[in-house]
């Protein structure tokens, strides 16, 4: 468990340095701060990332509930899984995004679903489906 953790860590740390070479707008990378694994502050807006390799284990969700909070998780079945059985949950954070990552994938390495947005435009019965979808364009995580 802890290496997957640091591999999705380390993911996503590069992740957020590559789609900020246009814009340069990160002013400091910090990580394993109290309430979760990185923090990506910047000009705009500060993220802070908690890496939970199993979804179900949402750890300092509720105490960074009015940031921009990026949840990273592995792209297995079971965590899309648990998106679906913990979406009410997960819908009360208007500014969370949760990353499946699967770094060595050969279709992409990532999907991203905003569930407070998400369920705002599509309709709850679709949910599992679209999901589905999802899931699919990433190859599922091996450990």
């Amino acid at each position: 468990m802890a290496e997957a953790k640091a591999a999705l860590k380390d993911w996503i740390v590069e992740y957020v340095k590559s789609k900020d070479l246009l814009t340069r707008q990160i002013t400091a990378i910090r990580q394993d701060e109290q309430n979760c694994d990185v923090v990506v502050e910047g000009t705009v807006k500060s993220q802070y990332i908690l890496v939970n390799p199993i979804l179900g284990e949402l750890g300092n969700l509720e105490a960074l509930k009015d940031k921009h909070v990026v949840l990273v998780t592995a792209n297995t079945k079971e965590n899309m899984e648990a998106l679906i059985k913990n979406w009410d949950k997960l819908i009360q954070y208007p500014h969370l995004s949760v990353y499946f990552v699967n770094p060595n994938s050969s279709l992409d390495k990532r999907w991203v679903i905003f569930p407070a947005t998400h369920d705002r435009i599509t309709e709850r019965r679709a949910l599992r489906k679209g999901i589905e979808s999802l899931y699919a364009t990433v190859e599922p995580w091996s450990a």
